[in-house]
């Protein structure tokens, strides 16, 4: 936690040097976004000791500069396990991303149709499970849980202002181990750049 705290300090201190470090005013840009995700495991057969994730992933911002944005986002997922029905849970909290390549660049709207980026934040919700001993989550419901969300894509603009999204999701929670606390799950999505 004191290593979050630490972050939260240090980035009012950052932020407004790489605003000076850019060619763009504030909010040049606005981004709305989504994504599915998918996620299952089973042990030995899949229909006997399994469990299932779907996730889906909101998101708006703004630019900060030409290749850094952050905003708002949300998740919601159904999950389910081989004892019991889908439930619904949530997330929800700020995001930034920084793009290494930008798929819209101001200077040539017509190459550079492919862009990269890397996307992190802070969340908080409902949203939690347990490792049973047969090694399949158990899902439930429990206030106050949050989560450091990790993601690494590519995008496509297929027209102006529209892209298609590709990504791999990593969630830290909870402050436990990778192995009993994080989450992992790939992405196809859309967003739209104004």
């Amino acid at each position: 936690m004191k290593n979050v705290l630490r972050l939260f300090l240090i980035l009012p201190v950052c932020l407004p040097v790489l605003l000076n470090a850019q060619r763009s005013t504030f909010a040049d840009r606005f981004i709305l976004g989504a994504h599915y995700g998918y996620s299952e495991d089973f042990v030995s057969e899949r229909d006997i000791l399994f469990e299932r994730e779907h996730y889906t992933g909101l998101k708006a911002g703004i630019s900060l500069t030409p290749f850094l944005y952050a905003g708002i986002q949300t998740r919601f997922i159904n999950a389910r396990n081989y004892e019991t029905n889908y439930d619904q849970y949530y997330m929800a909290g700020v995001w930034a991303r920084g793009y290494l390549i930008h798929p819209h660049p101001k200077e040539d709207r017509l190459l550079n149709r492919v862009g990269a980026f890397v996307e992190g934040g802070f969340t908080m919700g409902n949203y939690a499970y347990e490792t049973m001993p047969n090694s399949v989550n158990r899902y439930f419901k429990r206030d106050g849980n949050w989560y450091i969300p990790l993601q690494l894509g590519i995008e496509y603009r297929v027209w102006n202002g529209l892209t298609l999204e590709g990504g791999m999701n990593l969630i830290y929670n909870n402050g436990g181990s990778w192995d009993q606390q994080g989450i992992a799950y790939l992405s196809l999505g859309a967003n739209w750049h104004l």
